[in-house]
């Protein structure tokens, strides 16, 4: 073992003392080997990854509704299940490492035939982006790019008003809050090219419907979509 390694062996070591790693999920100590969550947790975590069956289903969701090429989802998200409690701790636990983890692991279900050329998170208000210290899909959109090269551009799409929570909201009603809230800048950057919208979780895709809308209007712009998450 080299120098260098044994180092950075023994800091680990020692900052497990002082700052346990631990699971995200069931907080048991982390070995050297595992990142945020254990092994038996990721495991048990229900993946969608590159099932088929399962994205068709979110591809249907756009339908009559917007052009995407192509939808990707690492993680189906139900209620109450470990999903749920993932993207908890991303929106409002401050778990930016979390959220960087897992959008490498998503970049491993993107297929690098679909020669996509730009990564756009899905943008927060910037007055909530103060709030919340960070933008949740910016932090899983680097992730992506971390392992692909694909560069991010968080300039671009950007949102108009501070809209009202989606949580509680129908169908409809979660379609009508989103509205024209979002509008594209620097327009010629995106020209001609397949962007990948990133966002934590597609429910009803009403925020990234209205995304895609305001996108399809760049001449010849094509949209894909990568979630953390999505309900199946």
């Amino acid at each position: 073992m080299s120098v260098a390694k044994q180092f950075r062996t023994i800091s680990g070591a020692f900052l497990d003392v002082f700052y346990p790693n631990v699971c995200q999920i069931c907080s048991t100590d982390l070995n050297m080997n595992e990142h945020h969550v254990c092994l038996s947790c990721a495991y048990d975590l229900p993946y969608i990854g590159q099932n088929k069956k399962e994205l068709q289903k979110l591809e249907k969701l756009f339908w009559g509704r917007a052009k995407v090429e192509h939808v990707y989802s690492l993680l189906n998200y139900q209620r109450g299940n470990q999903t749920q409690k993932l993207l908890h701790l991303l929106k409002y636990k401050q778990k930016k490492k979390l959220g960087q983890y897992f959008g490498e692991v998503l970049a491993e279900v993107i297929t690098e035939s679909e020669n996509i050329q730009a990564i756009l998170p899905v943008p927060l208000h910037p007055k909530k982006e103060k709030l919340r210290g960070y933008n949740q899909s910016r932090v899983i959109a680097d992730g992506i790019a971390s392992k692909t090269n694909i560069p991010v551009n968080s300039t671009c799409l950007f949102r108009n008003s501070h809209n009202l929570s989606q949580t509680k909201f129908s169908k409809y009603d979660r379609w009508d809050n989103v509205r024209q809230i979002f509008s594209v800048k620097q327009n010629k950057e995106l020209e001609n090219k397949h962007v990948l919208l990133v966002d934590d979780v597609l429910t009803t895709g009403a925020t990234i419907e209205a995304c895609i809308l305001e996108l399809l209007k760049i001449k010849n712009c094509t949209v894909s979509i990568a979630t953390l998450a999505a309900r199946i």
